[in-house]
């Protein structure tokens, strides 16, 4: 089974071709640049970029993933586009598409794509959950289909981005499931645990943002925060509660404000590495108690973890130590581009739905969900 998915949930216009699991090709056309000025993400520049990239960004799927006659070329010309994505839908049985959740306006770009595509080309849509994605990207495989990785239940998923924060039981009455057709269909998620107000992604963005940094600000925290010391200042323990598996770090950045704020900006940047690294490290030990606790509580036989927080070295160590603490396996997107949105996840939950024949029955009633739930 060939699959082309398609994922535009926020800032990231992208599309991957799978053969079941085995990605062919993952394409990610990134927006940081057009939104790094205003310190965030814009809905409106967001909608035009993904609009004027979608289809440039499915040819250029089909292109890396030799399923057409194209030979492979740097830049593609209007007239070309039209005729890759043509020859390459002969090949694609499935479109994958997420409903949501996310921004609303970028949602539906991919979505009115995938409907345009599976009309035009005569095709069946698989509808996925962005947060489902983020989870089974632990599962995805290179063209050789490495790495072999077997789900064992009941798991713990973290799932750590700008966008949610959520500790995920995963169950089911059988200890270990194939990964296909009714296995997956049995597996029940449970959310445990998640963010009661930003996510762990976006409170590291705004604290770059407070020290005058630029745009993503996670990426800059992590390389700072490497010369620096962890205990620089005092900051507080976000629902210390061992009751309580939910996090919140709006109360941590409002602190972290309060002991900046009135700091000249010399002072700042003579201190820049330390800030970043006391903030970083007081959002990970938050991050890592919570999920501690969630493991004691539900004492799963395997350890997940995805996101585009994931992407940060610190945080991938921090969890490999914890898994060898409890003494249970950890898996990881095996890429730093598969932990950050990208269309091979949407590709791998796709395959699976598509081996159980869930299809959108009605492609023309299908619309975008920005506040899908995940349960």
């Amino acid at each position: 089974m060939k699959i082309l998915a398609i994922e535009t949930s926020c800032d990231d216009t992208c599309a991957a071709v799978l053969e079941n699991d085995s990605v062919l090709s993952n394409v990610i056309s990134s927006q940081t640049d057009l939104h790094a000025k205003w310190g965030g993400v814009v809905p409106d520049i967001a909608k035009r970029a993904h609009e004027s990239r979608i289809n440039a960004v499915i040819a250029e799927a089909i292109l890396r993933s030799q399923i057409s006659n194209f030979r492979y070329q740097k830049k593609l010309k209007e007239e070309k586009i039209e005729q890759i994505i043509s020859e390459g839908m002969k090949e694609i049985d499935v479109i994958g598409v997420t409903l949501g959740p996310g921004l609303a306006i970028a949602l539906g770009i991919g979505v009115n794509k995938a409907k345009e595509l599976a009309k035009k080309y005569n095709k069946k849509i698989v509808a996925v959950n962005h947060i489902e994605g983020h989870i089974w990207a632990n599962f995805l495989k290179n063209k050789k289909g490495k790495p072999e990785r077997e789900l064992e239940l009941p798991a713990l998923a973290l799932t750590v981005s700008g966008g949610h924060t959520k500790i995920i039981l995963m169950t089911n009455p059988s200890q270990t499931l194939p990964l296909t057709g009714q296995g997956f269909n049995k597996i029940d998620y449970t959310v445990v645990g998640e963010t009661l107000d930003d996510a762990a992604g976006e409170a590291l963005d705004k604290a770059a943002k407070m020290l005058g940094l630029g745009y993503p600000g996670g990426p800059i925290i992590e390389r700072l925060a490497r010369e620096g010391k962890t205990n620089f200042l005092e900051l507080p323990h976000p629902l210390a509660d061992k009751k309580i598996l939910d996090y919140s770090f709006s109360g941590l950045k409002t602190s972290f404000y309060y002991k900046v704020k009135d700091w000249p900006k010399e002072k700042v940047y003579q201190n820049l590495n330390d800030l970043a690294a006391t903030f970083q490290n007081a959002v990970f030990e938050t991050l890592l108690r919570k999920y501690k606790l969630a493991i004691e509580k539900y004492r799963p036989k395997m350890l997940l973890a995805s996101g585009g927080v994931l992407a940060n070295l610190e945080l991938r160590k921090r969890l490999r130590k914890l898994a060898k603490e409890v003494g249970l396996p950890i898996f990881m997107p095996s890429h730093k581009n598969l932990n950050t949105d990208n269309a091979a996840m949407i590709g791998r939950v796709a395959c699976e739905k598509a081996k159980m024949g869930e299809y959108v029955e009605e492609i023309d009633k299908l619309d975008r969900d920005p506040r899908l739930q995940f349960n």
